[in-house]
């Protein structure tokens, strides 16, 4: 009677399925807080962060399925840093990454792609990832990967946007689209010194008083991302397409619509210029330009060349949600 029990509870879908965390034991470290001893190994039911000063940032990404199915080292790679232009754009800075993976069961090799892309990214950025969920029996694969990040010096809410405040654009122009997607990519070939201090500045501008509020341009685009900010902040945001720097060949639709992988939409006070362009100065490869402005009035946006200005978005058109007001 008790080896039959034993087999059934050997062979129990529920610890059978356990086994899916192997993948994750064999591609990150087990000791992501070497000095916090055994209590921080993972393994445990929840993970062990050091005592921080400060406030905390926490932030979630999903990835497009497709992207998921067709890319998954790609994939992988772009949970994490998505999550860290998060943190960034809050004048943040990462501190640990857990994620949730579906696959299926008869593609282990896309299952163990996403993984190599997440801790090729967690190595770059030199942000562990602490823990998360596997599922490699899925009928579909999926991945979502959050942070959880600290601001020691002011934070950037979008919210925090005022008329008369100038719109710039840092973003990084050294790079190439990924295969056919609106992705600029200009992180994966750059060393991951580069990257941290990359993603280092926009606090540091924060901690500085030069730039008072930010967002992260997002799957929206330049475009898309400026509607977000003019619906939290309550202002209306004038764009001219005609300042907006962009890689050499690069059209621009495709920049107006892509994802940069590292780029930002700063409020800044025209007396704070001078000291954003002296902080950039040693950024060649960055793109940090004036291409707006925040005005009294609603949410919209509006968009001018030398042809005149027109209404991309109208205040009564919600996007998010997520208003100035609530």
């Amino acid at each position: 009677m008790l080896d039959k029990l034993i087999k059934k509870l050997q062979t129990h879908s529920g610890i059978e399925s356990k086994k899916d965390i192997q993948s994750a034991a064999k591609t990150f470290s087990h000791s992501p807080f070497s000095q916090l001893g055994k209590s921080a190994m993972l393994g445990d039911d929840a993970a062990v962060i050091p005592k921080q000063s400060g406030l905390l940032l926490m932030a979630s990404e999903g990835i497009s399925p497709s992207l998921v199915e067709k890319e998954p080292w790609f994939a992988g790679w772009s949970s994490v840093l998505v999550n860290i232009s998060d943190i960034a754009a809050m004048g943040g800075k990462p501190l640990a990454l857990v994620n949730s993976i579906w696959s299926d069961k008869n593609d282990l090799e896309k299952h163990n792609q996403i993984l190599s892309g997440m801790n090729f990214a967690c190595e770059k950025f030199n942000v562990p990832m602490v823990g998360g969920h596997s599922n490699q029996k899925s009928p579909y694969s999926a991945l979502s990967v959050s942070i959880l990040g600290l601001v020691d010096g002011p934070i950037l809410s979008s919210r925090f946007a005022e008329s008369e405040d100038e719109l710039w654009i840092i973003a990084n122009k050294d790079g190439c689209f990924f295969k056919d997607y609106p992705f600029w990519d200009a992180a994966t070939k750059a060393s991951a010194t580069l990257l941290r201090k990359h993603f280092s500045l926009i606090p540091f501008l924060a901690k500085k008083n030069i730039i008072h509020a930010a967002k992260d341009i997002s799957m929206g685009g330049i475009t898309g991302t400026a509607v977000m900010f003019a619906e939290s902040a309550g202002k209306t945001i004038e764009i001219d397409l005609e300042k907006i720097q962009r890689p050499e060949g690069v059209t621009e639709f495709d920049w107006l619509t892509c994802f940069p992988s590292y780029g930002f939409l700063c409020a800044i006070k025209p007396s704070k210029v001078p000291f954003l362009k002296e902080a950039l100065r040693a950024y060649e490869e960055l793109i940090c330009c004036h291409v707006g402005n925040f005005k009294n009035g609603n949410s919209s946006v509006y968009i001018k060349n030398s042809n005149g200005a027109k209404l991309l978005w109208e205040e009564d058109t919600p996007l998010t949600g997520f208003t100035h007001t609530n």
